[in-house]
């Protein structure tokens, strides 16, 4: 699979390349490829794009690394899907310069633009170069030459935002960029996603064999898909009730779905083969069927599940965490939070790294609202390394699988300490048969209603 990752340094870009230059010899593992690195006009940042077999070893290596070896304040992390490399026309212009361009897309929409984009009838003076899918703060990212600035702002703003679906669109140029890979390995990697003919004339996948290779690879992945409803977030609730079960086969399975207080997404957690399955199910199914206005994925590292000791509070209220980490200690962040001092009242349910504007996750039970800003203030305002922290109340959550489907992927990322201690937990509390527990908000899952 593929990732782009933003690095933002403390220092100035200048010395941040020299740093990458300097130690990119050390970035390789096993499962991990640095492809390339580009920084843009105007951006206080600098994009790695990676080959990842898992995004496991994309947190414990190359993250960890990379924040060690350069002073980074920030890192940001963004899925690739189905990506195109054009060749240069004959003829172009060698004097040009490069630009990367981001579009916001309609859901509906997607894969029309991104076919559009493929066929569309470009001017002499404009080469794309580059096209996929990205579902972080974007839709689909376009690499492209143009003889000037001028040229290609006139062409996006009169021509390709014009394309039925396109929201907006933002361009920067491309003041440097380096393989990361030595040459034969850069070749390979282009290899796999290489068009036969450039953008705008009629080709296919020069390699259609390792293509569906990479498109049917396994890869699975845990991750959160943020759904911004069109109209309002009852409708989009029941939408997702309705239709979300419907999407599950045995490449992914939508776990469960939660709307959060004063946010205007509700969040579904899915477990996919890939990435590729997962953008299947973004720009096809899910538009149709669903009213939404956007989508924002954000894949999910070391989900952890934790039970509730046997004795407990009744009328227990689900509330939701988000930590932003200073990088150098996100790695060590997990075993800390977990060691807390809970109080009585206060139980972790949940922790995951988030790959996305957020660093960590966590969903804890208190008896109040008052109680879970309390402990969140407590526990994270002063904790070493947190930068900033947020708490939400859980209005809703449903479980779109089969109990015995949810047993399973629970039971993959239970706690280790819990599934050692199990007598002494209570595995009942989600799955409560109490209707009215969940109509109460209680962070409880309503019944399975099959025979």
């Amino acid at each position: 699979m593929l990732v782009l990752v933003r690095l933002y340094p403390t220092s100035g870009l200048a010395e941040f390349w020299k740093a990458i230059e300097f130690e990119k010899r050390n970035l390789y593992w096993k499962d991990i490829k640095p492809l390339y690195a580009i920084q843009q006009e105007g951006k206080r940042y600098l994009s790695i794009v990676l080959d990842v077999r898992n995004l496991e070893s994309l947190q414990k290596d190359f993250l960890n690394n990379i924040a060690a070896l350069a002073s980074v304040r920030k890192i940001k992390t963004i899925p690739l899907m189905t990506p195109i490399y054009f060749p240069i026309p004959k003829g172009f212009p060698k004097d040009c310069v490069r630009f990367q361009v981001f579009l916001r897309v309609k859901p509906n929409l997607m894969s029309d633009v991104y076919t559009t984009i493929i066929s569309f009838d470009y001017p002499e003076d404009i080469a794309v170069t580059y096209l996929s899918y990205s579902f972080g703060d974007d839709d689909i990212i376009i690499s492209m030459l143009g003889t000037d600035r001028e040229s290609v702002h006139s062409f996006l703003s009169k021509k390709m935002s014009r394309i039925d679906g396109v929201v907006s669109f933002e361009m920067s140029r491309v003041i440097r960029s380096e393989y990361m890979l030595p040459p034969e390995g850069s070749d390979a990697h282009r290899k796999r996603f290489q068009y036969s003919s450039p953008a705008g004339k009629k080709g296919r996948f020069a390699n259609s064999e390792a293509n569906q290779k990479y498109l049917n690879e396994r890869a699975p992945l845990t991750a959160v898909v943020r759904l911004f409803a069109s109209k309002d977030l009852g409708r989009l609730w029941d939408d997702i009730e309705k239709n979300m079960p419907t999407f599950e086969s045995k490449k992914i399975v939508p776990l469960y779905a939660s709307q959060q207080e004063d946010r205007d997404y509700v969040s579904v957690i899915l477990e996919a083969q890939n990435f590729e399955v997962l953008r299947e199910m973004l720009t096809g199914k899910l538009p149709a069927l669903i009213d939404i206005r956007k989508t924002r994925t954000v894949p999910m590292l070391e989900p952890t599940y934790f039970l509730l000791p046997k004795t407990h509070p009744e009328g227990l209220e689900r509330h939701l965490i988000t930590l932003q980490v200073e990088p150098t200690m996100l790695q060590s962040m997990k075993a800390r939070i977990i060691s807390l001092d809970f109080p009585d009242n206060v139980f972790l349910t949940h922790f995951a790294y988030l790959l996305g504007e957020d660093d960590i996750m966590l969903s804890i039970l208190t008896d109040s609202d008052k109680t879970a800003r309390k402990f969140t203030k407590e526990a994270f305002g002063k904790l070493e390394g947190v930068r900033s922290y947020d708490v939400s109340s859980q209005v809703k959550t449903k479980r779109l699988t089969s109990k015995g489907s949810w047993k399973r992927h629970q039971g993959k990322y239970l706690s280790s300490y819990v599934k050692q201690h199990r007598k002494d937990y209570d595995a009942r509390y989600d799955w409560t048969d109490d209707i009215y527990a969940y109509a109460m908000m209680e962070g409880a899952y309503p019944p399975d209603m099959e025979h």
